[in-house]
């Protein structure tokens, strides 16, 4: 299981990441700020997936 999400994982953060960038360099505060939340949390899962996929908790 851990083969697959890992990488899903990894790029729904990056596409998170790429729409917060987008939101802000168009000057969307409102989508800005959705997006921010969702991408930190988010990134932070990925993180721990990562961390657990690699190491191990």
């Amino acid at each position: 299981m851990n083969y697959f999400m890992v990488p899903l994982l990894v790029l729904i953060s990056i596409f998170a990441l790429w729409g917060t960038w987008y939101n802000k360099k168009t000057g969307n505060k409102p989508g800005l700020i959705l997006g921010g939340l969702f991408s930190l949390g988010i990134t932070g899962v990925t993180v721990l997936a990562l961390y657990d996929f690699f190491i191990g908790l």
